[in-house]
């Protein structure tokens, strides 16, 4: 299948506003999700033999895994929160300078007291996606942002399998 066929497979997707051939391999696009718009997504696409399969069912597994995603970001907060230490090593330093100052600082943040699970999972949202697509398996990787940015720069890596189990890819940036 040629990237213009897929293009136009894309374009009756409810969710690409915006979709692009980058090169021979990738496509990418751009979403909402978590009620914020403009999410890049980017499409890899196996092309081992130079026969790209592409098809209306390949696009449904791709709206699925971004229907899962949508509907549980509390989950997806609630596993970065737990297996990253970016949370809970904020709330130390905050506690800190709290108990010194009466006040914390950190970078260009101020604090009047640690932040809740909620404060910092409503400050979370996913600055891209990318999809791997290798014969009947979709995986996808994302990273997530804040505002304000209590990741001081980072991103926090989260990666999700065919049957969307997630797992924590690190912090980079």
């Amino acid at each position: 299948m040629k990237l213009k066929e897929i293009k136009s497979i894309l374009k009756n997707s409810k969710y690409f506003s915006k979709v692009e051939i980058e090169d021979e391999v990738e496509i990418n696009g751009t979403i909402s999700l978590w009620n914020k718009n403009d999410v890049d997504i980017f499409i890899e696409l196996d092309d081992e033999d130079d026969n790209i399969d592409f098809s209306e069912a390949t696009l449904k597994l791709i709206e699925d895994k971004l229907n899962w995603i949508d509907k549980n970001k509390k989950l997806i907060c609630k596993t970065f929160i737990e297996d990253e230490g970016v949370f809970d090593g904020l709330n130390d330093e905050i506690e800190k300078q709290l108990a010194k100052k009466g006040k914390a600082k950190i970078d260009d943040l101020e604090f009047s007291a640690p932040l809740t699970e909620e404060e910092f999972s409503n400050s979370l949202y996913i600055a891209y996606i990318n999809f791997y697509i290798e014969e009947d398996n979709i995986s996808c990787n994302f990273d997530l942002d804040c505002e304000p940015d209590y990741l001081f720069g980072h991103l926090a890596n989260i990666e999700l399998d065919e049957d969307n189990e997630i797992s924590m890819g690190g912090i980079n940036g």
